[in-house]
């Protein structure tokens, strides 16, 4: 029955997601576009094992634990949970335990399959290069593999967590003081003793087993897990509707006071049909988090994209086309919250709102090009 269940949620949700990529990947987008990028990639990476790329000496070997480290934030463990198991599943306990135990050791063991995979396409640059052991590239492996799997068991504990503030502050916190202290110790470990990485591997492996043993014991967590698991099985479908301009995201159900104004006062005291609607998309743009973290997620990898390209004139086309990207998506966003169908006062077709999406467009863009244009000089200079 315990496998049996596994089994059953398992298929649906591949049958699920596959349902979701190909509503997205034809055979046409298959054909002209994955094929072509296997095989570019494919012939590169061969030719990595025999020369390696001038541009990897702008690269110290600390960026590529960094970019391991990022990984390893990647992802979540899910529960395979419905709302209707309420109803029988919870009155049976060691069904609802055994459940929570396979998709776990399932979830790790995919996880750590992705951590083989990325060392394993930088692997010409960690033997080529960086000049590593293959004892070295094994206790590499074998840390950051531990150190995804405790991550994601810290992850299902701050789930706990009531306050969104208080959650994004110990989020924020241990993603920093984590990422210092493992681009340190991997870098000293390697140079000192290599062996050392896989005894802190162990001493992971060992507090990620009690934290997720734990959890997996409490059934109290029920309502958390299944409210959860409805947003992990949606994740895709949120990233393909993030990039449609006529799908507007599910507004959350939860009612909580926006950080930006939170009291609906106006911005302008003289008011006529234009600033109305830059009133409107400025109080919607900054009342929703999502907007926000997706505004400072496109500046934030742009920023260290021209931190780690070395050469100057890559930087320049990467901020060119920031610009064109961000005022892109500003756009996008304000037509997709001007078509909502309680705006009446203003035509599509009516200038005003023309005027009012280019007066938009650079009262967002320019502050925020500004602040990476000044990053970018002064790392030029």
């Amino acid at each position: 029955m315990n496998k049996s269940l596994f089994r059953t949620r398992l298929r649906k949700e591949i049958g699920y997601q596959w349902g979701v990529f190909k509503s997205v990947v034809d055979w046409t987008i298959f054909l002209y576009l994955f094929i072509p990028a296997l095989a570019i990639g494919g012939y590169h990476y061969y030719i990595w094992w025999s020369e390696i790329p001038s541009w990897v000496n702008g690269f110290p070997l600390s960026f590529l634990f960094i970019l391991l480290y990022f990984f390893c934030w990647e992802g979540r463990i899910r529960t395979f949970l419905e709302e209707a198991d309420q109803l029988f599943l919870l009155q049976k306990r060691y069904l609802v335990v055994a459940l929570k135990k396979s998709t776990r050791n399932l979830y790790v063991l995919g996880y750590s399959v992705g951590v083989l995979i990325l060392i394993g396409i930088l692997a010409p640059f960690l033997f080529k290069h960086y000049n590593l052991s293959w004892l070295d590239i094994l206790s590499v492996t074998f840390y950051f593999i531990s150190l995804k799997a405790l991550v994601l068991g810290w992850k299902q504990s701050l789930d706990d967590i009531v306050s969104p503030w208080k959650k994004g502050f110990f989020i924020v916190l241990l993603f920093i003081a984590l990422g210092a202290f493992t681009s340190s110790f991997v870098t000293w470990a390697l140079e000192q003793f290599a062996l050392l990485l896989l005894m802190m591997g162990l001493i992971q492996w060992f507090l990620f087993w009690m934290n997720s043993s734990k959890r997996i014991d409490k059934l109290t967590t029920f309502s958390k897990d299944v409210d959860l698991e409805k947003m992990l099985k949606l994740k895709y479908v949120r990233s393909i509707f993030v990039f449609s301009e006529y799908v507007e995201k599910t507004p959350n159900q939860k009612k909580r006071s926006p950080f930006f104004y939170r009291n609906s006062k106006r911005i302008y005291k003289k008011r006529n049909r234009q600033r109305s609607l830059q009133e409107l998309f400025i109080k919607a743009f900054f009342r929703n988090k999502t907007y926000l973290f997706q505004c400072l997620q496109i500046s934030s990898i742009t920023t260290v994209a021209l931190i780690v390209i070395p050469p100057i004139w890559i930087k320049s086309i990467i901020f060119l086309g920031y610009i064109i990207l961000l005022r892109m998506w500003i756009k996008i966003v304000y037509k997709r919250a001007m078509s909502n169908h309680f705006i009446v006062n203003v035509r599509k077709d009516d200038i005003i709102r023309t005027q009012a999406e280019h007066y938009i467009v650079n009262l967002l863009s320019l502050p925020v090009i500004s602040i990476v244009g000044l990053i970018l000089i002064l790392i030029i200079v």
